[in-house]
């Protein structure tokens, strides 16, 4: 039997197996809300992620789809989405004897350094969410305006209007000792300055975990969020050590740490996801893990970087970052620039094999028949990132981008080929730590720490964007495709097939029928939206290219 290659232009046909629907007459446009929202650009106002490009139909041809068993790998280049600074290339360099200054130079092209006062940053602590406040400390603590003795607990619940009742008790579980109510829903260490020692520090209850700074419960919408508001720099002494590896500064890798100290501060002080809070604590944002993390190397890495941040135009920048360029940086926000520092990465090449069913299953397009690399942003081997990508089964076509294919199969970065059979010629991933982990999205929407629609929000700028703040909680489509949350200056909604998308909310009345205006809160009329024929993908019978399915035109 002949295996044919399934990669940038070729087809997989297995010969023995037949599997799918007949179809007849070529593809059928879908009547799905999500592919009319995917090819609607006119109501849309970002690119879209992914679209449902076709349906199948009743027909006499067949078209034969690959065994679900057969395994297709992945080979590629890198770990992470590549934009910004590569930390394993950054550890490189600095062991070729390059400055932090030179290293943030070199991935961040167009910027320049700038020096910023030791401001205050507000952080959401996700693993705490819908939970109310439990806290206490070995010094004692201020809550309600009342100063507590040591070891003993405050636990605030918060209410609408922004107060909490506070409930104090002789440790975690004892006692009350007494019980009120506050308008600030804030829990203070008996003092709020930078550098505090360690028995100062907030515990969770739960867990034991230290916070330097103070910690809140606010609502946001209904549901309780726990914030821990620091100054910026002892912020930075959890972040660094949690984004990059301590043990660099013993191996002179002490300047990358520099480095990841300026990008991180750069980057924490460009966020404004939201007005109650200014970043978060996962991948979705920056890895924080409260005081207990820190390490004193890269405590000298803040330290000696103190209020040194990237600036552009002014602006305070967004300094995104992962773990292995590969090779070569992404582009976008920052030019793409070849990272021969990134030769210090334990995985630099990886590889990943996945059977065709499990592809099929991911992408929800049935029995898989093909999965094509459409374009790619052309820097580096092979052509570069994976930019579009078509994956054809036997009940629909999708095309969606290299980012959320990587994202759906689990890929180490966007940058891959793809080829039938076992993968051979790269070596395994071998079991050395990895630093800048990163933002993966599971069949529900949700990343680690954060949702795809809250990613989005923050992409676009958060409250600053033309979206401004939200008017409510994130909820669920009613006939559960997806789900949306409304801002004072439009919407954001997900669905698998389409990841997250910016709306006029008036599209939503695709989902809400029968709301002929608006209501109370002032939202804008609703107004009957533009409709534009989804495009018509047919069915391709040619033969495999003849060339190497990996290699680009």
């Amino acid at each position: 039997m002949t295996r044919r290659p399934i990669g940038n232009r070729g087809r997989i046909r297995r010969r023995r197996v037949v599997l799918g629907r007949p179809m007849r007459g070529g593809w059928r446009p879908s009547a799905t809300r999500a592919a009319a929202l995917g090819l609607a650009p006119a109501l849309l106002a970002g690119a879209v992620v992914g679209a449902v490009v076709g349906n199948r139909g009743d027909d006499t041809d067949v078209t034969r789809a690959v065994s679900a068993d057969t395994p297709i790998t992945f080979t590629g280049f890198g770990h992470g989405h590549g934009r910004g600074m590569g930390q394993w290339g950054a550890y490189g360099y600095a062991q070729q004897g390059w400055t932090a200054e030179r290293i943030v130079a070199h991935y961040y092209g167009g910027t320049t350094l700038g020096t910023v006062d030791n401001s205050m940053i507000a952080v959401r602590l996700t693993d705490h969410d819908d939970e109310g406040l439990d806290v206490y400390s070995e010094t004692g603590l201020v809550v309600a305006g009342r100063r507590t003795e040591p070891g003993q607990a405050a636990h605030l619940t918060p209410v609408p209007g922004g107060g909490a009742n506070v409930v104090v008790t002789a440790g975690c579980s004892g006692d009350v000792v007494w019980q009120g109510a506050t308008d600030l829903p804030w829990v203070d260490p008996v003092d709020l300055g930078e550098d505090r020692p360690a028995e100062e520090h907030l515990r969770m209850c739960a867990g034991d975990t230290p916070y330097r700074g103070a910690l809140g419960v606010v609502l946001d919408g209904d549901a309780a969020r726990t914030v821990n508001r620091l100054p910026v720099e002892d912020y930075l002494r959890s972040v660094v050590p949690a984004e990059s590896l301590p043990g660099w500064a013993d191996s002179g890798g002490a300047e990358a740490l520099r480095a990841q100290a300026i990008a991180a501060r750069s980057y924490a002080l460009a966020e404004k996801r939201s007005e109650l809070w200014q970043t978060c604590d996962t991948v979705s944002c920056q890895v924080y893990g409260g005081s207990s993390v820190e390490d004193p190397r890269t405590d000298d890495a803040v330290r000696t970087t103190r209020g040194v941040v990237l600036m552009k135009d002014g602006q305070i920048i967004r300094s995104e970052f992962s773990a292995s360029t590969g090779g070569y940086s992404a582009g976008g926000t920052f030019p793409a620039v070849e990272d021969l520092g990134d030769a210090a990465a334990p995985n630099q090449q990886w590889a990943k094999t996945i059977t065709a069913g499990e592809i099929g299953s991911a992408f929800g397009v049935g029995e898989l028949q093909s999965f094509d690399v459409l374009a790619r942003n052309n820097l580096g081997a092979d052509g570069g990132r994976v930019t579009q990508v078509r994956v054809v089964g036997s009940d629909r076509t999708i095309e969606t981008t290299g980012a959320e294919a990587r994202a759906k199969l689990g890929l180490r970065s966007d940058w891959f080929t793809v080829q039938e059979g076992m993968g051979s010629d790269v070596p395994p991933i071998t079991p050395a730590p990895e630093v800048g982990p990163e933002v993966t999205t599971d069949p529900l929407g949700t990343t680690d720490g954060g949702s795809a629609i809250e990613a989005k929000y923050f992409e676009l700028g958060g409250v600053e964007s033309t979206l401004g703040p939200a008017v409510g909680p994130e909820l669920t489509l009613p006939d559960e495709t997806g789900k949306f949350r409304i801002f004072t200056g439009g919407a954001i909604v997900w669905t698998p097939e389409l990841g997250a998308q910016v709306i006029d909310v008036s599209f939503l009345r695709d989902w809400f029928p029968g709301s002929g205006s608006a209501d109370s809160a002032g939202e804008p009329e609703v107004v009957e939206p533009e409709v534009v024929e989804p495009q018509v993908v047919e069915p391709q019978v040619s033969e495999p290219a003849t060339t190497d399915p990996d290699t680009t035109e």
